[in-house]
């Protein structure tokens, strides 16, 4: 098998042309492992997979073995990437924007299409691809699944949501993470509501609230 043309994936005749990865128009196919140097490392027989310009640089960019982790690497890529546009569907439901004040040309044009990119925006973050064979062969299923949703995003790992959460929010980067740790990923929305509450905090109070977190919980 030469190294620049790899089998490609089977394409369902609704999806050709589209991009494994995000759903969006594919350009060209990308080679997965990327490097020949990971082939040998890589769980199943190395394949090829239509991609857009975007997440094919992000596989480029990757240092990974299976289709997996690359569906990994570019779901936290574009989720870093458009941190902000995602943020929009936690701080604005849609009739919220549309009945907000907002005065200028600029913010108009915010009123007007903010909604539409952040549920473009969902929806390639989201986008689950389909079933993976090569001439009718399934490929084995991914050992290391795991991920997280939450308000319907979906997230590579609660760890990646709170980062995300994190940075939307301007949080406490200690406290959100040591609160999940404390009450679980089932608790995370719960959480994320209690960071924000405290903004700019100490060490000292930090602990205090944690403490008291976790007490009141037991309490239930």
């Amino acid at each position: 098998m030469s190294f620049d043309h790899y089998p490609k994936i089977d394409i369902p005749f609704d999806v050709r042309y589209t991009c494994l990865f995000c759903g969006e128009p594919s350009n060209s196919d990308v080679n997965i492992p990327f490097s020949a140097d990971d082939i040998h490392n890589a769980p199943h027989d190395p394949l090829s997979v239509p991609a857009c310009t975007e997440c094919t640089s992000v596989v480029k960019a990757a240092r990974c073995q299976s289709i997996y982790q690359y569906r990994n690497a570019v779901k936290a890529a574009l989720t870093r990437k458009y941190q902000k546009v995602l943020s929009i569907g936690s701080n604005w439901t849609e009739q919220e924007l549309q009945e907000s004040e907002f005065e200028g040309a600029a913010f108009e044009g915010f009123k007007r299409s903010a909604w539409m990119m952040f549920t473009m925006t969902k929806e390639r973050v989201n986008y689950a691809g389909w079933p993976l064979c090569v001439d009718g062969i399934p490929l084995a299923a991914d050992d290391e699944a795991g991920g997280f949703t939450f308000d319907g995003t979906d997230f590579v790992s609660v760890e990646h949501a709170i980062e995300h959460y994190i940075k939307t929010f301007h949080l406490d980067a200690i406290l959100l993470p040591e609160l999940v740790k404390a009450l679980g990923k089932d608790k995370f929305g719960y959480a994320v509501r209690v960071s924000r509450l405290y903004l700019g905090i100490t060490g000292s109070e930090r602990m205090q609230i944690i403490a008291d977190i976790v007490e009141a919980q037991t309490e239930v």
